[in-house]
């Protein structure tokens, strides 16, 4: 029998999960959204996931790993490349940075070959081809004695070193006292000479040949699936171009190893930066797709997520949000009936208030805002009763979309400090300037005003509202997502 709960003891118990993906891994097993671009990663048709930061690549990223196990069945063993959460395994990489290109090549294909080798191993898995590899590895000391991913690329980039500074495939300096050891250097980053060849050197692609073997052998898959890149070169554009080409020229020399997959999810404008510095191999890498949300794809995250409150539902006296009907009623009885303006509300003023300039709506920002407002009806509950019919009111919608707001600038600002000092110097002005207006505000060239804009509109932060006038009559408008925290008008 149903106990009969007031509106502030439902709105307790209501959990949409959390706007980061890395920290709801267990809950993404029960309202996990399977789009199409989620059908293509499993059915091998897409390595490269791009979209937009809170798109949701690591929530794919992180229902991925949850399935581990499931795929198992499926003749997949699934090989993490990165922490989940948590520290980022290759931040070495950038308060350290490799030489050149060959050396992130070099750092990439080793890294990529031990996690394989490592994972065959993790299910006592054994054959030749395995075991030579095995042989190989051990006499080099590329053996993690406990495993961890930056221990791993310690010992990756301590090897890659060795081999650098030696002339002798057999010798390697000793990194702690600086002579000359006799750790073996049997794996090569480019095709072995025959002298090389003669003392056992096989280059890293014979390394990965061999796993391969051992995969068809037993009749199994490793995918590799590589995640939170942007959080590793932050601020250094430069480098993050370069090491990030070299993972894409990494996973074309990869694709030549029928059991072999590499997965790689990265922020669209991140891989934008990419390919606008020039990189040739684009054309050799096609099984991309972005990630999309629109109205209705948001519509159906949000009611799958309200779907999964058991309390809510026998509130509202709904069995499900199945279908249209269902979604429709809930969508209703939980949000205001009425705006600000004292107009229908609709899931319109939240997809307003959250996207950015470029017209992308993010799951992230929808969850923040929603859990917000969630938040803030309860403390308003505490204080006086929500009288009205709905469960959430506009008032404690407002202030959700506030937080939200001030969230995603402030990641904007920590994101791209560079031009932090740009958009404070906008603050209490209007939502649409001129390029004279924002001259006079930053006290700048004309020149450098439209590079600085120009940067802030490939952001989202600004959008030009009329591109075909002359300079002087462009006027960039900035977006509700970004107006509350610069008291906007």
């Amino acid at each position: 029998m149903y106990i009969f709960m007031g509106k502030s003891e439902i709105l307790k118990t209501i959990n949409i999960g959390s706007r980061v993906a890395e920290l709801e891994i267990e809950g993404l097993k029960q309202y996990f959204l399977k789009t199409y671009l989620w059908e293509e990663v499993m059915t091998n048709q897409i390595d490269a996931v791009f979209g937009c930061k809170g798109s949701g690549k690591s929530a794919i990223y992180s229902y991925l790993t949850s399935l581990e196990y499931e795929l198992i069945n499926e003749g997949v063993l699934l090989a993490l490349a990165e922490n989940p959460k948590g520290a980022v395994a290759f931040k070495d990489l950038s308060t350290t940075p490799p030489a050149d290109e060959f050396e992130f090549k070099s750092i990439w294909k080793l890294y990529f070959s031990i996690l394989v080798y490592q994972k065959l191993i993790d299910f006592d898995y054994t054959d030749v081809y395995l075991n030579e590899v095995g042989e190989i590895l051990q006499e080099c000391d590329l053996i993690p004695r406990t495993f961890s991913f930056s221990s791993l690329v310690k010992l990756v980039r301590n090897y890659i070193n060795r081999t650098i500074l030696s002339i002798e495939p057999s010798a390697g300096i000793n990194e702690h006292s600086g002579l000359i050891d006799k750790v073996s250097l049997k794996i090569s980053f480019s095709e072995p000479s025959i002298n090389q060849v003669d003392k056992g050197v096989k280059s890293v692609d014979q390394i990965f040949e061999l796993l391969n073997k051992s995969l068809i052998n037993k009749e199994f898959k490793v995918w590799i699936a590589i995640d939170r890149l942007d959080a590793v070169f932050q601020d250094n554009f430069e480098l993050e171009a370069k090491a990030l080409r070299t993972l894409f020229q990494v996973y074309i020399d990869m694709m030549a190893f029928s059991n072999i997959r590499l997965i790689i999810f990265m922020r669209d404008d991140i891989w934008n930066r990419i390919i606008e510095g020039g990189f040739r191999e684009t054309s050799h890498i096609t099984k991309t797709d972005t990630i999309v949300w629109d109205k209705k794809s948001l519509c159906q995250l949000l009611m799958s997520r309200l779907d999964q409150n058991k309390e809510l539902l026998k509130y509202t006296d709904i069995p499900d949000c199945s279908t249209l009907v269902n979604q429709q009623k809930l969508f209703k009885l939980f949000f205001p009936l009425k705006n600000a303006e004292n107009t229908e509300f609709n899931f319109d003023w939240i997809i307003n208030r959250i996207k950015d300039s470029n017209g992308n709506s993010m799951p992230r920002e929808l969850i923040h805002l929603v859990s917000a407002a969630i938040k803030h009806q309860i403390k308003i509950n505490d204080i006086s009763e929500n009288s009205g019919s709905s469960l959430v009111s506009i008032e404690a919608m407002n202030e959700g979309y506030k937080e939200a707001s001030k969230t995603k600038f402030d990641t904007l600002v920590a994101e791209y400090p560079m031009l932090k000092f740009y958009m404070y110097r906008l603050k209490g002005k209007k939502v649409r300037l001129k390029l004279d207006e924002l001259k006079e505000y930053w006290d700048i060239s004309q020149k450098k005003v439209k590079i600085i804009a120009n940067n802030l509109t490939k952001l989202g932060f600004f959008k030009i509202e009329n591109e075909n006038e002359a300079d002087k009559d462009l006027i960039y408008f900035v977006p509700l997502i970004y107006r509350h925290p610069l008291l906007m008008k």
